[in-house]
């Protein structure tokens, strides 16, 4: 499937791929504005798709390749992201309350100003990722890899950082 036949693509053909299964390795594929709540995009390699803008409530991503992609402005409240691999992304300005990230990859991932209240992110790899003015109150980090991650001017309020690595993190303040 080429990218400029999917740049306008519907709700009901996503269900319909989703369903047929013909979605399963797919580049630069454009989803931005649609309302894609409570579908499952798990075990799918989507490279560079762009979610901006997208409502992806209760949505599924477990195990699902997601590197480069575009989540900006997205709102991913209670998404399942479990062992999801986000390298690159963009989810800066995204909604991830009470979003599942654990074991997630998150490297060189950008999150600046994201709301992450309450979001699970145990043992979530987060080396080099932008958390600059991400709201992460009440998130779970524990055994989190932060590693030269940026936390600068980022709400942790009521955050679990138990076990995480926080080698060269910029900006973290115990709370």
């Amino acid at each position: 499937m080429d990218s400029a036949s999917m740049a306008n693509i519907t709700v009901e053909e996503v269900r319909r791929l989703l369903i047929t299964k013909s979605i399963t390795h797919s580049n630069n594929m454009d989803f931005s504005g649609l309302d894609l709540s409570g579908l499952d995009f798990s075990g799918l390699t989507l490279v560079s798709a762009n979610f901006s803008n997208t409502r992806l409530i209760k949505t599924k991503f477990v195990k699902t390749f997601l590197s480069k992609c575009n989540f900006q402005g997205a709102n991913l409240t209670e998404a399942d992201l479990t062992t999801a691999n986000l390298r690159e992304a963009d989810l800066s300005r995204a909604t991830l309350e009470n979003t599942t990230l654990s074991r997630a990859n998150l490297a060189k991932a950008n999150l600046s100003g994201a709301t992450c209240v309450k979001a699970s992110m145990t043992f979530a790899n987060l080396n080099s990722c932008n958390l600059s003015r991400a709201n992460l109150s009440s998130a779970s980090l524990h055994g989190a890899d932060l590693t030269k991650a940026d936390l600068t001017g980022a709400q942790t309020r009521g955050a679990s950082f138990k076990n995480a690595k926080l080698i060269g993190t910029i900006g973290y303040k115990p709370s």
